[in-house]
């Protein structure tokens, strides 16, 4: 058949009656397409780069209309994404209304897990594999196929997955997409062992040799799984995955189509599980990729040209740095004066801000991967050790660690810092990053000190706190850059009591606590509507827990309405904090609550659209205090 261009597939099913050169011309196109389309949009580009052969050799081998596929992270999807009929939408790929840069099952059947972070596709990749296990009317179950990066593969709970469906022999295929990177290098012993294997020239060459021998000799082929059995124990004994009752495959590979089928091909005529060992190259194809994959690991979309209003109005405010830049800076300074300090990231010293941490501090700093709960353990060990850990992990990934927060580090009365990046809304990423629900899941947990810093003052002062203190605090940011100075100079402002909170603006019309950014937001509110003559107080929180109740008592009397503004879901947090302390106070002040409404928040092309979506803009805000003020009454507690 003619091939078909790479914009006119409507489904993977054409791929199957493709030859094997019309396929490599397909997978050219797709790495030309990729380039073009994220450096127009933003995106991950190395790693989807990277798996381009992968994909179209699935596609080509299976239906997954009736097999199945599941994606790990996912951040690698875009090739899947055009094979399944969504070329056309990558206009808006990770824009306001437009397709997600991951795996969504809104989007496609194709897509069977909204995903977005590692490890989890063995084990959910399992869970279907047993719901479908007898399901098929001509005897042969579906394939199960998950897609695992060598950083996810190392998760605890990948191995925890592969196990189990090694005890029940599911008929599932693991593919393995070895390139030695997540978004940083690949840490520890499993990463040392995959490159152990990597390096092995020798088993390298038998494999591409006996691959060579069953193109020309078919009857070969039939014995290929039983020799490369042999092989495999000889040149690497005691085989980890042979001895959890895995069928290896590997290493290949991963950019030769022709072995990439081929290896597929024969995983299907084994007993599951199998897992199928592809090496791989991130970025392929991508000449700045080769020397530095981790900056290739994602591209941002194209900057705007500003209007010369917004260039002047920017000449005019101070210069802001990022809330990570900032935290890295001042935690280099913390642990300059004291050896005890710690670090820990989960496998993302860039993204954490620890990057010149590792390098001064070489022997004080812990990747411990792609493993937040074995990373957060660590923590309290090292805390029980006399040292001051501190573990700088995105929000949304501290949720994969609860539990060890309340076992390892709160039970134990343990002093851990937790610095908890992307503490909000973060645009393009969407649903699975957001890092709304981190008060709502710590502020249950007895004597945690939960702080949120308005600007880049507040950071410093409450990491120097946090180090020094004598419970385990847990500080929040966003993915945004933060206020050199909103309001008092550090001289002026209130000590930093866990349970203090400082009013920034006196009114009389009503009362506004915000925690966090949300200040400035507030306060830019506040002046809209003194333009019209209504005065607000305006506090800062700063503590979500313990809260400052004597403020709020002392407010609460003062004003007939109060309001509270937070870049966090609504349900379980400081607005919820705050209602119920004006509850045991017997206080009947109405309550209104600003925060991230109880929906999952869609991907939009910034975090500042998403601030207006929920009603966090101070146009928004302004809006509904306005209402607030007229139709004040001493009602009961209401939440909008």
């Amino acid at each position: 058949m003619t091939r078909i261009p790479l914009h006119q597939i409507e489904s993977p099913q054409v791929l199957q009656d493709m030859n094997l050169q019309e396929l490599e011309a397909l997978c050219e196109e797709m790495r030309q397409a990729l380039i073009e389309k994220v450096f127009q949009t933003g995106g991950h580009l190395g790693s989807n780069l990277g798996v381009v052969e992968l994909l179209v050799g699935l596609h080509s081998v299976f239906d997954f209309k009736r097999d199945r596929l599941v994606f790990d992270v996912s951040h690698q999807c875009y090739p899947h994404k055009m094979l399944t009929g969504r070329y056309a939408e990558f206009g808006g790929l990770r824009q306001t209304g437009g397709i997600s840069g991951f795996c969504n099952r809104a989007e496609s059947e194709y897509d069977l897990l909204t995903a977005g972070h590692a490890g989890t596709a063995i084990s959910f990749g399992h869970g279907i594999a047993e719901g479908l296990r007898g399901s098929s009317r001509d005897g042969e179950d579906p394939w199960v196929v998950s897609f695992v990066g060598d950083s996810g593969f190392a998760s605890g709970v990948s191995f925890e997955g592969l196990t189990q469906a090694a005890d029940a022999k599911a008929r599932q295929i693991v593919v393995l997409n070895d390139n030695e990177w997540s978004i940083a290098k690949s840490v520890g012993a499993l990463a040392r062992y995959l490159s152990r294997i990597r390096s092995s020239r020798t088993l390298n060459k038998v494999y591409e040799r006996l691959h060579s021998l069953t193109t020309k000799i078919p009857r070969l082929g039939q014995r290929m799984d039983e020799i490369g059995e042999v092989i495999r124990h000889v040149l690497v004994p005691g085989h980890v995955f042979e001895e959890l009752g895995v069928n290896y495959i590997g290493p290949l590979d991963g950019h030769d189509l022709e072995l990439v089928i081929d290896s597929i091909e024969r995983a299907k005529r084994l007993d599951g599980p199998i897992l199928l060992h592809f090496l791989t190259e991130k970025g392929k194809g991508y000449a700045p990729a080769a020397n530095d994959p981790e900056r290739a690991h994602g591209v941002k979309p194209p900057t705007k040209v500003p209007s010369p209003a917004n260039v002047a109005a920017r000449a005019a405010a101070p210069e802001r740095k990022s809330f990570t830049a900032l935290f890295s800076r001042e935690l280099l300074r913390i642990a300059g004066q004291d050896d005890r300090v710690h670090a820990i990231t989960a496998g993302m010293p860039s993204g954490t801000g620890l990057t010149k941490f590792a390098e001064q501090f070489p022997e004080r700093f812990h990747d411990v991967g792609i493993a937040e709960q074995h990373g957060v353990a660590l923590a309290g060990g090292l805390a029980t050790a006399g040292k001051r850990p501190v573990a700088a992990i995105y929000s949304t990934f501290l949720q994969r660690g609860f539990d060890q927060v309340f076992q390892e580090v709160v039970l134990q009365g343990e002093r851990v810092v937790f610095a908890m990046d992307r503490g909000g809304l973060v645009g393009q990423d969407g649903p699975t990053h957001h890092g709304v629900f981190d008060l709502a899941y710590l502020r249950a947990l007895p004597g945690v000190v939960l702080a949120s810093p308005r600007d880049e003052i507040d950071l410093a002062r409450m990491l120097d706190a946090g180090v020094v203190g004598s419970t385990s605090w847990a500080l929040r940011w966003p993915r945004a850059n933060a206020h050199p100075c909103l309001g008092p100079e550090p001289e002026f402002r209130p000590e930093l009591t866990p349970g203090t909170a400082e009013r920034l603006r006196s009114g009389s019309d009503g009362c506004v606590f915000a925690l966090g950014v949300m200040v400035e937001p507030a306060l830019e509110a506040a002046e809209l509507l003194a333009e019209e003559g209504i005065q607000l107080e305006v506090w800062d929180a700063r503590f979500c827990k313990p809260l400052d109740v004597g403020a709020l008592a002392a407010a609460g009397r003062r004003h007939q309405w109060m309001a509270t503004v937070e870049e966090h879901a609504l349900a379980g947090g400081f607005g919820s904090a705050v209602t119920e302390a004006l509850a045991d106070l017997g206080l009947a002040c109405r309550v209104s609550r600003h925060g991230v409404p109880d929906l999952f928040v869609d991907h939009m092309s910034s975090r500042d659209e998403q601030l207006v979506f929920c009603g966090l803009d101070p146009q928004s805000l302004a809006k509904a205090w306005r209402e607030m003020t007229v139709h004040s009454t001493p009602a009961g507690i209401s939440a909008d």
